[in-house]
């Protein structure tokens, strides 16, 4: 079975960000949301182990936005009031992109898959077989 990665935040951190209750299974979809919109901008598969710091604050704050607007709606009115919703999540999405270098990796985030490195000498290369120290 595959490690459990680690989540980008728990319940009682998001209960405590919003100020109110967040179960379980509730913060655990709202992290997997999150996931969803920051993984492709990463470009990495895996969430990182530990969470930096800065994508704690990108995934908190996108947790709450999540939480808060379930079903994604741009704006609502209500008695003469609009309140707009998808801007602040583009603005924490556009510093995520803008954060990403070209080689499409983010600060103290991994990129890209690589095979594990060899040991030395390394045994695919024949000029090394038979040699010692002594034999120089």
């Amino acid at each position: 079975m595959p490690d459990t990665p680690a989540p980008l935040f728990t319940a009682a951190e998001l209960t405590t960000w919003i100020g109110h209750d967040v179960d379980e299974d509730t913060a655990s979809l709202r992290e997997r949301v999150v996931w969803g919109w920051l993984q492709p901008i990463l470009g990495v598969e895996d969430r990182p182990t530990p969470v930096t710091e800065q994508l704690f604050s990108w995934a908190i704050e996108l947790g709450a936005i999540a939480h808060e607007n379930p079903s994604g709606k741009a704006s609502s009115s209500y008695e003469g009031v609009t309140e707009t919703f998808n801007e602040r999540r583009e603005e924490i999405l556009a510093e995520v992109r803008a954060s990403v270098n070209p080689a499409g990796s983010v600060a103290a985030l991994p990129a890209g898959s690589f095979p594990p490195a060899s040991e030395y000498p390394d045994p695919a290369v024949s000029t090394w077989s038979g040699l010692s120290w002594r034999s120089w």
